[in-house]
């Protein structure tokens, strides 16, 4: 039984969270047709609401370059009538928009991962050579509280003291290391999921044929689950 969130789940969380773009993205970019009616009519009508939401404004050179580009996709996939190429054009600038949040609060985040591990590292660095001196330090007053006659208790007492403080360094550095490798893992999650570049002519294809504006590579857009059970009665009857 498939678990995964639904596309059109992925997309409706875009408004309030551009961080979902990545996984809505490579979904869209997956999504193999065709799929149950429910799930693309929910599409369908997120997608509208957006366009409908947008504003209609002229939004300048990006807006007109980003607008020429997308028209050169759907000639080559077939999208002719002027209403949807207008209102396929209005999503796609918003996908734009999300992956333009997406791109910069991914940067925002690895620099300040860098930054973490950076202090880190210092830190390591600190701990290391706090532990070695209080170490040598321990190692020193100890030799030479047990060289004098009588021993010298200011000097074993400062022993026992380098001593806790060289072990205590060293555990911090410990705690640095796992530090270390936890930002590290975040930071490579944080690389692997940014979508550097959209391929938008297959976000061209597969938004088309969602909002029925052109057909799917191999087919139908959706499929009915009555046919299932229209095919397995025939299989029925045929017994």
């Amino acid at each position: 039984m498939d678990l995964k969130p639904l596309l059109s789940e992925d997309f409706a969380k875009l408004p309030n969270s551009p961080d979902a773009f990545p996984f809505f993205y490579r979904r869209l970019i997956a999504l193999r047709f065709p799929i149950e009616v429910a799930e693309i009519l929910e599409m369908r009508y997120l997608c509208h609401q957006a366009i409908d939401q947008s504003e209609r404004e002229d939004r300048g050179c990006e807006w007109g370059e980003f607008t020429a580009s997308r028209m050169a996709d759907m000639d080559h996939i077939g999208i002719w009538k002027p209403n949807h190429r207008e209102r396929l054009a209005r999503l796609l600038f918003l996908f734009k928009g999300y992956h333009a949040l997406h791109t910069t609060r991914s940067a925002a985040v690895e620099d300040e991962l860098h930054g973490s591990l950076a202090d880190n590292r210092f830190g390591q660095e600190r701990s290391r050579s706090y532990g070695k001196a209080a170490g040598v330090a321990a190692m020193v007053t100890g030799l030479s509280s047990v060289l004098l006659s009588p021993p010298a208790v200011f000097l074993q007492s400062l022993t026992v003291i380098f001593a806790y403080l060289s072990l205590d360094s060293f555990y911090a550095l410990s705690i640095l290391r796992r530090e270390e490798r936890r930002l590290s893992a975040r930071l490579s999650e944080v690389l692997r999921r940014r979508v550097r570049t959209v391929n938008w002519k297959a976000v061209v294809r597969q938004t088309g044929a969602i909002l029925g504006y052109t057909r799917p590579l191999g087919g139908e857009a959706f499929r009915l689950e009555q046919e299932h059970e229209v095919q397995d009665l025939a299989a029925i009857d045929g017994d």
